[in-house]
């Protein structure tokens, strides 16, 4: 990608200089000159060309001894070695470069290349998952910005707080003059945002200057990950080093992103700067890398404007960044990805209805329940004296491995009158949970149009479409046993209630676009009313 002199953003990232790595047995440095790269496609590179290599301590076998937790044996006055490279532990890397410092201290998986008919010369491939790189003037930071990895959505927003921001990526009209027109068709001018309120502060969403052509590049299949916007706000926290950033940044804005735009969506880097933009810290983390598809927009921001609402009303709920939300989310984003079959989509839909029920307890049945009083005591005093026969047992068992079984049966003897919930009937409980009338609309509907398999009762149909895909994988439809048409509206007659669930426990009472409607509408999350006619719901 071709940077552009406005553009204070870069989309690759290097830096190099001297470093010196430290490791723990046998304890000593490295030292030698390290290149770092991290690039917009998710790629990057820590190299270190070995110059000098400083032990605590003398060695037999250099190199090989150093990067070795293996130690020389000594038997019959010869000496044994074998050496397992890698295994001594590296515990820190610090690069001094010329605008800063570069560094990281956790995690440090490294490989060494050692070239014996050369000298010995060595290098050294680093694998990092957190590091950081500190400039080295004195600054005070204003600004965080996250780059987003594959998010791609339409930009409508305009705000006169915003325009002379520091950090704002559009172009200028004098930086556009010494432009190509080739150039220019790839340009957004002028460019709109997405904006939103993070603890207090006004934040936004910019695409880049060649955003189009960014998108051209994941649509295409060029890619399947490419930086494609900043995310910026104001810093209001306390400290910016790398183990305060789940307070100091809005990380769980990034699975509301994928749900809005039907696509996983991660940042690569988090970069603090100051008043003027300058940069102050830039903190790599392992972020996952998304591999690109294109799945259902449940938020468009041309019919609907809400992506910044949803992030905005998201912080003030119980359920932002705890589970299951999380678990749920990264489920339903996949469940309408083109990358998985219908299959692989209905199982993802019933894992995150597992979560919810489990989560509401509504996953397992007390039997119990069901008896009066005096035969509860009855059947829970016999289930206790079973339970300590069998422990009993255990006791005298001088195998451990059946004693240990033996004691597991125990304990599934106590609570032998609790099993797991029919799938079905867990989810229409959920919905009868939250106030959601689906079932009451379909299986008034199955009334009137009956099915041709028997089943009476939405719960039962999807009790039995679940089993099929957590049990046999496959709807075999070229046999013609089931329905591909039922299949399909009843995965994404599951995914919309799934899109309304979160959407109320993140408390967005914006508009959205139903996965089953084909045109575009502006439907409040609320829309789905006891009245509502089946066919509307995809029947």
């Amino acid at each position: 990608m071709i940077q552009k002199r406005h553009n204070w953003f870069l989309t690759h990232i290097e830096y190099q200089g001297h470093g010196k790595a430290k490791f723990e047995d046998p304890k000593g440095i490295l030292e030698g000159h390290v290149l770092i790269r991290f690039d917009e496609f998710g790629n990057y590179t820590v190299e270190m060309d070995v110059e000098n290599c400083k032990p605590d301590q003398p060695l037999q076998f250099d190199l090989l001894e150093f990067f070795s937790a293996e130690k020389p044996i000594k038997e019959n006055r010869e000496i044994e070695f074998t050496p397992n490279l890698g295994s001594n532990k590296c515990i820190s890397l610090i690069v001094e470069t010329s605008d800063g410092i570069y560094s990281t201290t956790r995690n440090i998986i490294y490989n060494p290349i050692i070239s014996f008919s050369s000298n010995n010369q060595c290098k050294v491939v680093f694998y990092i998952l957190e590091s950081q790189f500190d400039v080295k003037q004195e600054r005070v930071p204003k600004y965080w910005v996250m780059p987003l990895f594959n998010f791609v959505s339409k930009f409508q927003q305009r705000n006169l707080q915003l325009d002379n921001h520091p950090l704002r990526i559009r172009p200028r009209q004098d930086d556009m003059q010494n432009t190509t027109s080739a150039e220019r068709k790839n340009f957004l001018f002028p460019s709109n945002l997405i904006t939103f309120t993070f603890k207090n502060n006004l934040g936004f969403i910019e695409p880049l200057v060649d955003f189009s052509k960014r998108k051209d590049i994941l649509y295409s299949g060029q890619s399947q990950c490419v930086i494609t916007a900043v995310m910026i706000c104001e810093v209001d926290c306390q400290s910016i080093d790398i183990e305060n950033l789940n307070t100091c940044l809005p990380l769980g804005f990034l699975s509301l992103l994928s749900l809005a735009t039907g696509t996983e969506v991660t940042s690569p880097w988090v970069e603090f700067r100051d008043a003027n933009g300058g940069i102050v810290k830039r903190i790599h983390r392992n972020f996952v890398k998304p591999t690109f598809s294109k799945g259902h927009i449940t938020i468009c921001e041309v019919t609907h404007q809400g992506t910044g609402d949803l992030l905005t009303c998201a912080q003030s709920s119980p359920h932002y960044c705890k589970q299951p939300l999380g678990s749920v989310l990264f489920d339903l984003v996949q469940s309408s990805s083109g990358n998985f079959t219908i299959e692989d989509k209905l199982n993802k839909i019933c894992r995150a209805f597992d979560y919810l029920c489990k989560y509401y307890n509504l996953d397992t049945q007390n039997l119990l329940l069901g008896l009066d009083s005096t035969n509860q005591e009855l059947v829970k005093k016999t289930l206790r004296s079973a339970a300590k026969n069998i422990r009993d047992i255990a006791k005298h068992t001088t195998d451990p491995q059946q004693s240990k079984l033996l004691k597991k049966i125990a304990d599934k003897t106590i609570n032998a009158s609790n099993k797991d919930r029919d799938f079905g009937l867990a989810v229409t409980d959920l919905l009868k949970k939250l106030g959601l009338h689906d079932e009451v609309i379909i299986d008034s509907y199955y009334q009137s149009n009956p099915r041709t398999d028997g089943t009476q009762h939405w719960s039962g149909v999807i009790s039995n479409y679940r089993g099929i895909v957590v049990h046999k994988g496959d709807f075999g439809f070229q046999l013609g046993t089931y329905d591909v048409h039922d299949v399909v509206r009843i995965t994404h007659h599951l995914h919309d209630i799934l899109v309304r669930i979160v959407f109320q426990m993140l408390g967005y009472n914006g508009t959205y676009q139903p996965i089953m409607v084909r045109v575009a509408v502006k439907k409040p999350v609320d829309w789905v009313k006891s009245n509502l006619s089946a066919k509307e719901l995809g029947y």
